[in-house]
């Protein structure tokens, strides 16, 4: 799975359905009854203004996401701007074109939020940890969402059993995707990948929301590759029905 950067846009006509960040199945629901829209006070006051537009208007709003699977049940909490913006409809009545203004929302942020991708369930909970701290990121700054990525790529190379140091210096990132490298350079390079990303990170504007989600998607991918078992899983069934030449049974319990 790659993240769907249509529930990461900047702004939404109407707020999309996210995956539920607790169970993972079911889809997190807005309701009108709880979530609270409304204009600032210097907004307001802005009325009074004679330029005044409608796309002026300035509001906040914050409310509750539901998940609707099962038993789930979790809340989210979501808060955020609103803005106004001008559109143009069409009177069937006259044939004449119509102005029109509609509401748009621009989450600040999710808690808990929504993981982007679906790391497979034998991922270290270091590196999950880092990468939903991440997620939360997502809404306020792409700088440091990064950063938390990276620190997902750190947590993974301690679960693999590279050092932080050698006698007298400490490793670098880098210098650890490095000796990784000699054991598994396929995902040393998807690491790497995810280290330069993290890295922008560390500056202002030195990267987009997009180069985050580039990094996500380069972490589960590596994260598949090191810890989901579905492939070997299903081969050691074709070699054992293969042998058998039809079904294989289960064992025997004692």
């Amino acid at each position: 799975m790659t993240v769907d950067r249509s529930l990461y846009a900047t702004s939404f006509d109407t707020l999309p359905d996210w995956p539920c960040p607790t169970c993972g199945k079911g889809h997190l629901k807005s309701d009108k009854d709880t979530l609270l829209n409304k204009e600032t006070g210097p907004s307001k006051a802005a009325h009074a203004h004679d330029a005044w537009d409608p796309e002026w208007i300035d509001r906040r709003f914050a409310g509750l996401l539901e998940c609707n699977f099962g038993n789930c049940g979790e809340l989210v909490a979501i808060l955020g701007d609103v803005s106004i913006v001008e559109g143009y409809g069409y009177d069937e009545s006259t044939g004449e074109p119509t102005q029109e203004y509609s509401e748009r929302f621009k989450p600040r942020c999710l808690s808990p939020a929504p993981l982007p991708i679906r790391p497979p369930v034998e991922t270290p909970e270091l590196v999950q940890s880092a990468l939903r701290e991440a997620a939360a990121l997502i809404w306020q700054s792409a700088e440091g969402a990064a950063n938390q990525v990276r620190q997902a790529v750190e947590h993974l190379m301690d679960e693999q059993g590279v050092t932080k140091s050698n006698p007298g210096a400490f490793l670098s990132l880098h210098n650890r995707i490095k000796e990784f490298e000699a054991k598994d350079p396929k995902n040393a390079e998807i690491l790497l990948a995810v280290k330069w990303l993290g890295n922008s990170g560390s500056h202002a504007g030195g990267l987009t929301r997009d180069d985050v989600f580039d990094a996500f998607n380069m972490v589960e991918l590596a994260l598949v590759n090191l810890y989901d078992t579905t492939t070997a899983d299903i081969m050691a069934k074709v070699k054992a029905i293969n042998t058998q030449k039809g079904p294989v049974k289960p064992p025997t319990a004692v």
